[in-house]
């Protein structure tokens, strides 16, 4: 059976969320593991409204370099959580999305950023 390229032909299996019997054994960390990542949540964000063009990613991610933004999103490809979508046009035009299934973190996405917006103003108030 033939592995899914990334644009460059890299086999994106190799950008995949590798398991021990630690993420097998805790669900919570197997889930922790495949959004963890300087800028996955980020990007996850991103493309919870819309799809996005890779600049567009970039722009909306200040800070980000093009390898990171290129890693990442071929980490969250390789996992299932993103697709990405190439026209044959000239340049060529690629856009990302969540998948179906990666349309299933939205809620957990949402009750995350709760929990942060808390969290932040909790700290505060304690400094």
């Amino acid at each position: 059976m033939n592995q899914p390229l990334s644009q460059n032909g890299d086999q994106l299996s190799e950008y995949q969320q590798k398991f021990g019997s630690l993420q097998e054994n805790c669900p919570v960390r197997a889930a922790l593991d495949i959004i963890r990542g300087r800028w996955k949540p980020s990007i996850l964000h991103e493309l919870k409204e819309e799809t996005r063009r890779y600049s567009e990613l970039q722009r909306a991610l200040p800070g980000i370099s093009p390898q990171a933004l290129t890693t990442q999103l071929k980490q969250l490809e390789a996992d299932g959580l993103i697709e990405r979508d190439v026209y044959a046009e000239v340049p060529v035009r690629v856009e990302y999305r969540l998948s179906e299934f990666g349309e299933t973190l939205s809620e957990v996405m949402d009750g995350l950023e709760q929990w942060g917006m808390a969290y932040l103003a909790h700290r505060e108030k304690n400094l």
